[in-house]
């Protein structure tokens, strides 16, 4: 095995501490710019220029640039240029750069057909997703409804330019202290947040909490006894990155406190979301993992896991509470609304859509509505009617926009690269524990889409394209990645 790291272990490095200010910077300025569109105007056009100026002294420094942005940005809309988000303008942009090059080179046709099934899937999955945009046209869907739902699918053309990218030593290392700070400050950001509600210092339909939810597209919801429960869109990687630690922790051999509190800190911010598909999601993940790992390992870290689930959410709550409860009747009351639907508001608003979307996939089920559709149903506290353009139902969504086949495409997407996963699993002698992890994360995300638009959500398919890269390498390059990655995470001299 390679030992490339230098004395330091990578998480103290100078450029992760930089890393952690710059991810709580990029939140304040977004924060007294809102609003301010000529000057995040000029930011995006300088970032832009920037990438640009980096792609052509070296493609890795653009691709480390994308890749911040995608783990440090939130919600990917703290800037925003002629209404469309940073995130979109720099991923779009490098993917042009990207192709330029290739036709330049004339290595476009070998570059995307580095394996053949999935691109064969991927036309596909395009071919079904232009047809909905026509199709959503057609039923007259609002145009920029329609061009956020095609959005995320076109990120998945990171794909190809990931392949070789990633296969850098210096970019596994960069990914992998990204996905320390962006945990750290993910954890940081929700505590802080609960602490400002909790402590009354903020309050809801104030400044920050618009700011919240309207530009980092979070939710903040009082769940009385001074709880509160904080969720932000890029919370969805969070059950697969900890299927990713405990799969790893599973390995027989001693590993570095890191592990652990990076573990831990990604249990808050799941304790903080009390999302109950994320819950059941990272319940069945934990069943994945028991593959190629012995009995004892495995009940040890998945008994470890749920245990420090029960004590971190236990802890939160008994502080902002006051001490005066351990907070499990929020679950009990949450469990049983799937039963009693009137009983949580959520649960109920979900109900109430579900006549409406299933009225709408019947109606065309085939070929569906197009993207951009929203649902209508009658609001059961105002009695009014409400439109919205999240369903609340993954998978119902799916089939509505793109038709029964689009969707089952999309399905197979994600079931084909969980194969290939496995098939490394069965085949790989060492370090396969990477890759069980990594299949965990895409059956949790199976699971999650059960509730919430896990599959077609930008950092849902993001996960795919960093699973994909993974599943297409060779067994030799896998070992020696995950070999890389798991160092980076474990060594210190």
């Amino acid at each position: 095995m390679q030992k490339f790291l230098s004395n330091k272990s990578i998480f103290f490095r100078g450029q992760t501490f930089w890393l952690l200010i710059l991810f709580f910077a990029i939140r304040v300025l977004s924060y007294f710019l809102n609003g301010h569109l000529i000057i995040q105007g000029l930011l995006v056009f300088t970032i832009l220029m920037i990438l640009g100026i980096l792609y052509f002294k070296n493609p890795s420094w653009a691709w480390g640039l994308v890749l911040g942005e995608i783990l440090l940005g939130g919600s990917g809309h703290y800037l925003e240029f002629l209404g469309l988000s940073i995130r979109t303008l720099l991923i779009g942009f490098f993917i042009f750069l990207w192709l330029a090059q290739l036709l330049g080179e004339r290595n476009l046709k070998k570059t995307i057909l580095i394996n053949k099934p999935i691109t064969a899937i991927l036309v596909v999955l395009f071919i079904f997703l232009f047809g909905s945009v026509f199709n959503g046209l057609y039923h007259e869907h609002e145009f920029r409804r329609i061009v956020a739902d095609i959005m995320p699918f076109t990120f998945l053309l990171l794909l190809f330019p990931s392949y070789y990218l990633f296969a850098e030593k210096k970019t596994q290392e960069f990914l992998v202290r990204l996905i320390g700070v962006f945990i750290i400050g993910t954890a940081t950001f929700s505590l802080t947040t609960l602490v400002l509600f909790s402590t009354k210092i903020a309050r809801l339909q104030d400044g920050f909490y618009k700011w919240y939810r309207d530009v980092d597209m979070g939710k903040i919801t009082d769940m009385g006894a001074g709880f509160f429960r904080i969720v932000e869109p890029a919370h969805l990687l969070i059950v697969p990155i900890i299927l990713i630690i405990t799969s790893l922790l599973m390995r027989n051999e001693h590993h570095h406190k890191m592990w652990r509190f990076i573990q831990i800190l990604s249990i808050v911010i799941l304790a903080l979301n009390l999302s109950r598909a994320y819950f059941l999601a990272l319940v069945v993940g934990l069943i994945v993992l028991k593959l190629k790992h012995n009995w004892k390992q495995w009940m040890t870290e998945s008994i470890m896991t749920i245990l420090l689930v029960m004590i971190v959410f236990s802890g939160i709550h008994m502080i902002a509470s006051g001490g005066g409860s351990l907070g499990w009747e929020l679950f009990g009351v949450r469990l049983q609304s799937l039963t009693s639907p009137t009983l949580e508001i959520s649960t109920n608003t979900r109900m109430m859509i579900l006549p409406a979307a299933w009225q709408m996939i019947t109606t065309n089920p085939i070929l569906g509505v197009g993207l951009g559709a929203t649902v209508t149903f009658l609001n059961p506290y105002t009695y009014e009617a409400f439109t919205t353009a999240s369903f609340d139902w993954g998978y119902l969504e799916m089939w509505a926009e793109l038709g029964i086949f689009g969707a089952l495409v999309l399905i197979f997407l994600y079931a084909f690269v969980g194969y290939k996963l496995l098939l490394k699993i069965v085949n790989i002698h060492d370090w396969h524990d990477f890759d069980v992890g990594l299949l965990a994360g895409i059956v949790a995300l199976l699971i999650t889409n059960i509730a919430a638009p896990a599959l077609f959500h930008v950092f849902g398919i993001l996960y795919l394209i960093f699973a994909m890269t993974i599943a297409m390498k060779h067994t030799s390059i896998f070992e020696r990645t995950t070999a890389v990655l798991y160092q980076v995470f474990n060594r210190v001299k």
